[in-house]
């Protein structure tokens, strides 16, 4: 067993109740409304956000920029294009866009006020 010194376990402690969860409630998000939400789109704009959603996970942020704006021209009620076009946005250094773009997303998604920009966080 491996014996710290006292002060690295009090910085721990201390680590670990500042990192405590918040008060918030996070059971305001259905976890079944994504599919069921999913299987009512119009075919282009699910191509439009998996697309997006590889291009993001390729790290490729202006395509996945593209392919999210898409979604939200093709029917912008989608909160999930107005997250994606949130989170492009953010990586691709526009935070003015990027905030607004995360207000959209809340104001569409139930619950959707758990979603948190960097600077809020």
């Amino acid at each position: 067993m491996r014996l710290y010194p006292p002060h690295l376990l009090l910085i721990a402690l201390v680590a670990v109740l500042a990192c405590r969860p918040t008060e918030q409630r996070t059971d305001s998000i259905d976890p079944n409304a994504g599919a069921r939400d999913r299987a009512l789109m119009q075919p282009e704009v699910v191509a439009q956000l998996d697309s997006g959603s590889l291009a993001f996970r390729n790290d490729d942020y202006e395509a996945a920029l593209v392919h999210y704006r898409s979604v939200t021209d093709l029917d912008p009620s989608i909160g999930a294009g107005w997250f994606g076009v949130y989170m492009a946005q953010r990586e691709l250094g526009d935070l003015e866009a990027a905030e607004a773009a995360l207000e959209q997303a809340r104001r569409l998604i139930p619950g959707a006020t758990l979603l948190h920009s960097d600077s809020t966080s």
